[in-house]
């Protein structure tokens, strides 16, 4: 009998657990609509004038993700020597200063990637203003 109420524990838990991964799946596809809803209501800013001030840590993670197609949290972090919380803020940052940095979900890791017409409009005319030296040290580094 005790063993039977372990095994109706251990199947409960088992449903319950796959109602959550449900879920978490629904919302990481809720946050990717919401992500290209919010490039869409804050397009991409003008090149002329425009001064953002990034720090260095923001710009590190800026450079990361421009070199990269498509790049996961926990390479960037590993890659810069960051936790995945502190390098999700800076991406929050990068995003709340209008870069629109785009976040897509595969198998339960989250991805980064820059948008193609902000990257060509930073390569031709360097709207940010990123500092050549961390570019080069971070570029001369091995890839992730």
């Amino acid at each position: 009998m005790h063993l039977d109420s372990i095994n109706q524990n251990t199947n409960e838990i088992e449903s319950l657990y796959d109602y959550i991964a449900d879920v978490d799946c629904k919302i990481e596809k809720l946050n990717e609509r919401i992500d290209e809803l919010f490039m869409f209501l804050k397009p991409i800013p003008k090149c002329d004038g425009l001064d953002l001030g990034l720090s260095h840590r923001e710009q590190e993670v800026f450079i990361i993700l421009y070199s990269e197609d498509k790049v996961s949290l926990g390479a960037v972090a590993k890659r810069l020597g960051f936790t995945e919380e502190m390098v999700n803020r800076y991406v929050s940052s990068l995003t709340s200063k209008g870069i629109p940095v785009l976040r897509q979900f595969v198998g339960g890791d989250l991805f980064l990637y820059m948008d193609l017409k902000f990257k060509d409009l930073q390569a031709k005319k360097n709207v940010l203003k990123i500092n050549e030296s961390i570019s080069k040290n971070l570029l001369s580094e091995n890839p992730i």
